[in-house]
């Protein structure tokens, strides 16, 4: 009798378990909302993949609206629901940056509608960079030749005294 009570007992307390997990079902639906799709990627052309990426809602001080990565190919979306300027930061591990400002106008189904989004802290190189970065390279390996040279005349210098 009492193994018969309790197997009712667990029989009573499982199906109880049960019944709570059906209420927590989960679905889902296609969005009519309009997504904002950008795609990041580093001055070679190499798209930024899996970089941290923060959106922000305008005039919110509080905290990213949402927060994920990129894809493989530096892309992420996300769907505002408000008007006004969203800023998109995508940083990677070694600390490059890029940041995009999408301005967000228009009421659609009662949603703002993304309108064309302004990148800054990415693109191709410009042609001075370029430049520059040569000159920055030439001087590096001139500075190195010119450190070495100094140094062994100092040890020949201390060698004959």
């Amino acid at each position: 009798m009492r193994r018969v009570l309790l197997l009712l007992f667990s029989l009573a307390i499982t199906l109880g378990a049960l019944e709570e997990a059906d209420a927590h079902g989960v679905g889902h639906i296609p969005s009519e909302k309009p997504p904002v799709a950008l795609e990041f990627y580093y001055s070679t052309g190499e798209p930024m993949s899996f970089t941290k990426t923060d959106v922000f809602a305008p005039g919110d001080s509080k905290g990213a609206f949402q927060s994920g990565r990129t894809d493989e190919k530096g892309r992420f979306a996300f769907v505002p629901d408000g008007e006004g300027e969203w800023r998109v930061v995508v940083t990677d591990d070694e600390g490059h940056r890029a940041e995009a400002v999408v301005a967000a106008t228009g009421k659609e189904d009662g949603v703002a509608a993304p309108a064309a989004a302004t990148v800054s802290g990415s693109g191709p190189a410009a042609p001075l960079d370029t430049s520059r970065n040569a000159l920055l390279g030439v001087s590096l390996i001139f500075n190195i030749a010119a450190a070495t040279t100094l140094y062994r005349a100092r040890r020949r210098k201390h060698a004959h005294q």
